[in-house]
């Protein structure tokens, strides 16, 4: 029997791009970061965009047990890590830098996920005798701008972006590279325009895995024929990068999988019910809705009621909290929710940093993702101390792992 070809429909927008996040947590944007990622998305995305479009798969052969494949990813990706992915590469000379002082620009404070990745990292440089000064991007390219000429200013020794394009503050970023200042962009797909070099560095974060593990739920769950409505950020082109990969994902091991792309961003965040609604109705038989990242999670699971389909649809999300685990372990929607290490992130940003400022190469850094489902949530405790602590993932030790690679154990 032939295979139907897995078809990418582009669901009608009815908003612009926003604001950025690290998996697109973050609070509404105002329409000059809008303005500004939405020409970085004309440039840079590689997601198909146009209403009613699609995506086939020209033809070729499906992966042989696509399902298998699938349920046998999620299996492991529903584990514990036995251990982080710590470097092993030693870093000699930090007691140089001691006293001096990196600065941290989130693209907003207004989201949990900052806050955790933070902390961290204040903890990991004040092991060494490194400050951080934290300075909130505000979700608008001057103020992430004036976040960097203050860090010019004050001599940092440091600049780490954390969910911000390159492009927002491209010139300003431009200037304290020209003054020997080493910036660090973290939660973000690396910047072709931009390549990597002795005064610039990334850390892509696991918003692509997250969503590429989502699709694995989704195809095992449903035993390879799921309808999907699934709800994309365009907030940065990598935000828009993510649902790629997740259809993809689809695209190699689920033909008979329908994958319905609605198009949604924080700078209009009081449309996205509506929106999801309408796309739902769009699209009959529809099983399953993804909201990309929890910050969307509350609205999107509005549309889907508003909808009248609740009953019928399994809520999926990802960028894991406390709040979207609570959604889950209840049994409120949520079905599944992939989440970020996003302590261990802040002490892997606290290595590279420290790396960028002794000159030194940065290794590869994989931020450890992990799905929750309904049948595993009740293994670990949802509270904001195990959330810190990096404990939902795996074994808490990476930090005293970080401090031996420093010489500050």
């Amino acid at each position: 029997m032939r295979k139907t070809a897995l078809t990418f429909r582009s669901g009608r927008s009815t908003r612009s791009a926003g604001s950025t996040g690290p998996l697109g947590r973050r609070a509404a944007a105002p329409v000059a970061l809008a303005a500004v990622v939405a020409m970085a998305l004309s440039a840079c995305s590689s997601s198909s965009t146009g209403t009613g479009g699609s995506a086939g798969s020209s033809g070729s052969a499906p992966a042989a047990g696509g399902t298998a494949t699938a349920t046998a990813n999620v299996a492991k990706l529903t584990e514990a890590l036995s251990s982080y992915p710590v470097p092993t590469a030693t870093l000699s000379g930090v007691s140089a830098l001691k006293g001096k002082t990196v600065y941290y620009i989130p693209i907003t404070q207004q989201a949990a996920q900052f806050t955790v990745t933070g902390t961290a990292l204040k903890q990991a440089l004040a092991s060494v005798g490194v400050n951080l000064q934290i300075c909130n991007g505000g979700s608008n390219p001057s103020t992430i701008a004036a976040c960097v000429n203050q860090a010019v200013g004050a001599g940092a020794g440091a600049i780490v972006t954390d969910s911000i394009p390159y492009a927002l503050a491209g010139n300003a970023l431009d200037a304290a590279r020209a003054k020997k200042i080493p910036v660090l962009v973290t939660d973000q797909i690396a910047d072709s325009a931009h390549p990597a070099d002795s005064t610039l560095g990334y850390i892509e974060g696991a918003g692509s895995a997250q969503l590429v593990a989502i699709a694995d739920w989704i195809i095992a769950d449903s035993n390879g024929k799921a309808k999907v409505v699934l709800n994309e950020s365009t907030d940065s082109p990598s935000t828009v990068a993510y649902v790629t990969k997740a259809q993809e994902e689809f695209k190699q091991l689920c033909p008979d999988c329908s994958v319905t792309v609605n198009k949604i961003s924080s700078a209009n965040f009081s449309l996205i019910a509506s929106s999801t609604s309408s796309t739902v109705l769009r699209t009959p038989g529809v099983q399953y809705v993804v909201s990309e990242f929890d910050q969307y999670l509350q609205v999107t699971q509005g549309g889907v009621q508003q909808s009248g389909k609740a009953a019928s649809v399994k809520g999926v999300s990802s960028a894991a909290g406390t709040a979207g685990l609570t959604q889950l372990k209840s049994k409120n929607f949520l079905y599944v929710d992939a989440g970020q290490a996003s302590a261990y992130q802040g002490w892997a940003t606290a290595d590279a940093a420290l790396r960028l400022m002794l000159g030194q190469t940065l290794p590869d850094y994989t931020i450890p993702m992990r799905l929750f489902t309904r049948d595993n949530v009740g293994s670990i405790t949802i509270d904001s101390a195990d959330e810190a602590s990096g404990a939902w993932f795996g074994p808490t030790d990476f930090t005293s792992k970080f401090k031996t690679l420093w010489g500050a154990a």
